[in-house]
């Protein structure tokens, strides 16, 4: 795995990843791979997280670029939902991309990108 290695997960309580759509989580949790570990390296507040129950701006390209800008640093980014053709947009900008089951703890997530990494190498 390469040396510096930079992993989004949304998540609305620092523990679990997001249950609904990436770009309404209350924070990306950046993590990197140094040293054969993981290290949080920034939690990043959602500035354009929706309630819920909205309407349907989650499928916008303007917020897949702002969502997409705020997590810019990260290489992988781990989700359970995204909104219609996001997985396909974070791709086409040169980001992977890992599902993860609801309720998937933010350690249990990590792994799986390891597994992820290790199998695409």
């Amino acid at each position: 795995m390469r040396a510096m290695i930079c992993v989004v997960i949304p998540t609305d309580d620092e523990r679990t990843v997001k249950l609904g759509h990436f770009g309404d989580a209350k924070y990306y949790l950046h993590f990197v791979y140094e040293n054969g570990k993981w290290r949080l390296m920034e939690k990043v507040e959602n500035p354009f997280k929706e309630d819920e129950d909205h309407g349907h701006e989650h499928a916008t390209m303007k917020k897949r670029k702002e969502i997409l800008n705020l997590n810019e640093r990260c290489d992988v980014f781990v989700y359970t939902f995204f909104g219609p053709g996001g997985e396909e947009f974070m791709k086409k900008h040169g980001k992977k991309v890992v599902h993860v089951e609801p309720k998937t703890s933010v350690e249990e997530a990590l792994k799986k990108v390891e597994e992820y990494l290790k199998a695409s190498s």
